[in-house]
């Protein structure tokens, strides 16, 4: 399906139910923030129910809510910024690299880095995990969060993090990198440390992933390497902001402590 959801929404909206319509004109007020929601949470922040959603959904011609999930984040994240037009390769890949940081906003809210900064400086133990390239990130967090005085442990091998997953409980958490999310990597220890009832919060650049459900909190930042063909980016760059506006909101809450 083509169509962008805001759209659909928007052509539809004297159509739906009185409850429908309550859904849509939330999403349609702040699409930014009803992106990072799931379904329950708009359900309730508009006093209807998951079920009115779904209908609202399959009106415009989704399936279900993952579907339009999906459809209003590929419209958000699919039109990447113009590039340069100049020969210069500094000047390029620069501008490249700032407008796609530009984007972060649109990614996460203060809200995410506030609830995300207080579960890892609640916990017991944190483990920053990252496999192949990701663990660049991953080694960047424990290693700056280190200067901060913070404990934490980076791990780079699925088979250690699924040792360590069988350790964890519901005051530790897991921080996990991961451009792509896939479950044969990651699969076993997300389904592991879920079912410990331990909080995972995933930085990923795959908003349409088998683990949406499963972790405590999902980021999706923008893909900077899938969405630009005329240079080899890598999205560790993206990755590493994002690291340094959370080292920045665990400082304040450590400070203010």
């Amino acid at each position: 399906m083509d169509q962008n959801p805001l759209d659909a929404l928007t052509a539809n909206l004297y159509q739906f139910t009185k409850k429908e319509r309550a859904i849509a004109e939330f999403i349609l007020g702040d699409p930014q923030y009803a992106f990072q929601c799931d379904a329950e949470t708009i359900a309730q922040k508009t006093g209807t129910s998951k079920a009115a959603f779904i209908r609202l959904c399959q009106k415009i011609g989704y399936n279900g809510y993952a579907e339009f999930r999906f459809a209003l984040s590929r419209s958000m994240f699919s039109n990447p910024p113009e590039a340069v037009a100049t020969d210069d390769p500094i000047l390029r890949i620069t501008h490249a690299y700032a407008r796609f940081i530009e984007q972060i906003p649109n990614s996460i809210s203060l809200d995410d880095l506030r609830a995300i900064a207080s579960l890892i400086l609640q916990a017991r133990r944190v483990k920053i995990f990252g496999y192949n390239r990701t663990f660049l990130s991953a080694q960047q967090l424990r290693m700056r969060m280190g200067k901060m005085g913070l404990d934490a442990e980076a791990i780079g091998d699925t088979i250690s993090m699924m040792d360590i997953a069988e350790t964890m409980t519901k005051v530790d958490v897991i921080v996990l990198f991961s451009i792509k999310a896939l479950d044969q990597f990651y699969g076993n220890f997300v389904r592991e440390a879920h079912s410990r009832q331990c909080p995972i919060i995933l930085i990923t650049m795959t908003p349409n992933n088998k683990f949406t459900d499963l972790v405590t909190h999902q980021l999706v930042m923008p893909y900077i390497s899938k969405s630009t063909t005329k240079a080899f980016l890598d999205d560790q760059a993206i990755f590493f902001v994002f690291i340094e506006l959370l080292l920045n909101e665990l400082a304040r809450q450590v400070s203010t402590n």
